[in-house]
C-alpha cells in the first residue's frame, strides 16, 4: 500500500525509548502525523500527546489498531511484547516500524515477518546504529582497507540503575544486556560482513544485583574462512566506550561513537588508516533518520533497510549466543 500524503502514525508505548521516536516524528512534520499515543500508563500516554502534539492518548493499544486513519504504528514495548502487539498490528493492517530486539527469538520474529507480509504491511526493525553519517561512511570505505579478518566492538556504557522497569526483568528483557546492546552490535557485524557466523561462544556474568539479567557479556564469532568478530557489551562501565574496530588486509578503519549530553543524540569520530575522515555530531538524529528509511520504504512500496526480514539472521545469532551463554560451549549457527 503506497501512501502519498503524510504518514499517519501512532505510538504504543511512551517510555524511555519513545522520546527518540517522537521527537523524530516532530523532525519530520511535514512527512509524518503523529495521531495518537499509547500506554498502559495513562499519565505518561497524555504527557507524550501534550509534548509531541499527537491529537488524541489512550492507556489501551487496541484504540490505535482500531483506529482507521492510522497508517503505522511505532512499537516501544517492553522486548516481550514486541510480538504479540506487532502481530495485531499486521492483521490491523498497520505497517509496523518495532524497537529493536525484533523479538525474544527467531520463531517470534519469523511469525512477525510472515504475519506482516501475509497483510501485505512494512515490517521494519528500529536498528538505530544503522543510520548515522557516520555509518553510511564507514561502509562506503569498506573497500579501502581490504577484505575483513577482524572486527572488533566495544559497547561499554552505565546505567547504574534500571532506567525504565522492565529491565529489572529477565522475563521481559529475554535476559539484558544480549539483547539490548548485543542486537546493535552483531546487526552491524552482518551488514558490514555480509555473511553469517558458523560458530558462536559467549560468556556473560552481573555486576549490579538490580536487575535479574546478565549486564555483561563478551561474544566471539568465527566465520566460515577464518574471519574472527567480537563483542564487549557493558551496562557499568564509566566513562562509556563505544567503539567499532574493523581490520582488513590493506588497513584499519574505527569508529567511535560518543552522547552530544542530549538524550538519544550522539556524535562520531571516523579513522581510516590512522587519518580522521569524519567528525561531527549526528545531525538529523539516528532515529529521524531511520524514521525517514521507513516513510520512504511506505510510499515507494519497496523494502527497507532493516527490514523484519532482513532482521531475522541478527536474531539467529542473538539465539545461538544465549545457547552457547547458557549452556557454556561453542555453538554451531546452524543449531539456532
Amino acid at each position: 500500500m503506497a501512501v502519498e500524503k503524510k504518514l499517519r502514525i501512532g505510538v504504543i508505548g511512551c517510555g524511555r525509548i519513545a522520546q527518540a521516536h517522537l521527537a523524530a516524528i516532530e523532525n519530520l512534520k511535514d512527512e509524518a502525523d503523529l495521531i495518537a499515543t499509547a500506554d498502559a500508563d495513562e499519565k505518561r500516554a497524555r504527557e507524550a500527546k501534550q509534548r509531541f502534539g499527537a491529537r488524541f492518548f489512550t492507556s489501551r493499544y487496541k484504540d490505535i489498531l482500531n483506529h482507521a486513519e492510522i497508517d503505522a504504528v511505532i512499537i516501544t514495548l517492553p522486548n516481550h511484547l514486541h510480538h504479540p502487539i506487532a502481530l495485531q498490528a499486521a492483521m490491523a493492517k498497520k505497517h509496523i516500524l518495532v524497537e529493536k530486539p525484533i523479538a525474544l527469538n527467531t520463531k517470534q520474529a519469523l511469525e512477525m515477518v510472515d504475519e506482516a507480509k501475509r497483510n501485505g504491511m512494512t515490517l521494519m526493525v528500529g536498528q538505530s546504529r544503522r543510520f548515522s553519517d557516520a555509518v553510511f561512511d564507514l561502509q562506503k570505505h569498506i573497500p579501502e582497507i581490504g577484505k575483513l579478518f577482524r572486527i572488533q566492538i566495544s559497547f561499554l556504557v552505565n546505567f547504574p540503575s534500571p532506567p525504565t522497569d522492565w529491565w529489572k526483568r529477565s522475563e521481559e528483557a529475554g535476559g539484558l544486556v544480549i539483547l539490548l546492546q548485543g542486537s546493535h552490535s552483531i546487526d552491524s557485524i552482518l551488514t558490514w560482513t555480509k555473511k553469517m557466523p558458523r560458530q558462536v561462544c559467549a560468556f556473560s556474568s552481573r555486576q549490579n544485583t538490580q536487575w535479574e539479567g546478565e549486564d555483561e557479556a563478551d561474544i566471539l564469532l568465527s566465520f566460515d574462512q577464518g574471519e574472527l568478530a567480537s563483542m564487549h557489551l557493558s551496562l557499568s562501565t564509566s566513562p562509556e566506550i563505544h567503539e567499532a574496530i574493523l581490520v582488513g588486509t590493506k588497513g584499519v578503519m574505527r569508529l567511535t561513537e560518543y552522547s552530544t549530553g542530549k538524550p538519544f543524540r550522539f556524535g562520531y569520530h571516523l579513522d581510516l588508516n590512522g587519518k580522521r575522515i569524519y567528525s561531527a555530531e549526528q545531525t538529523p538524529s539516528n532515529y529521524t533518520l531511520q524514521l525517514r528509511e521507513f516513510i520512504d520504504a511506505i510510499r515507494g512500496s519497496r523494502t527497507p533497510i532493516a527490514s523484519g526480514e532482513e532482521v531475522l539472521s541478527t536474531m539467529r545469532v542473538l539465539d545461538a549466543v544465549r545457547l552457547s551463554e547458557r549452556e557454556k560451549r561453542v555453538v554451531s549457527i546452524e543449531e539456532s
